[in-house]
């Protein structure tokens, strides 16, 4: 098993593990609605609240890019994964 394939299983695990799957659910949601709720003017805890929620959401994106880079989701072309910033 080469390097994509080994990060691709591990990934895919870790997706479907619902402990992590639920806390990291929870956690983002917990953040969304104390951002529903939060004091406009507040600007400090507003982008510390978005930051949680962006912060797991990139964590997902980057584990289904590894599941994606191993060629198990996207027909099997294998794609390079690129940093964005």
């Amino acid at each position: 098993m080469n390097q994509k394939e080994r990060l691709a299983s591990e990934a895919t695990r870790l997706l479907n593990e619902p402990l992590l799957a639920d806390a990291m659910t929870e956690v983002r949601m917990n953040a969304l609605v104390a951002l529903a709720d939060a004091d406009a003017s507040d600007t400090k805890e507003i982008l510390r609240l978005q930051a949680i929620a962006n912060c797991l959401n990139d964590v997902v994106d980057l584990l289904r890019a590894h599941i994606t880079a191993s060629g198990r989701d996207d027909g099997g072309v294998p794609v390079e994964i690129r940093p964005t910033a």
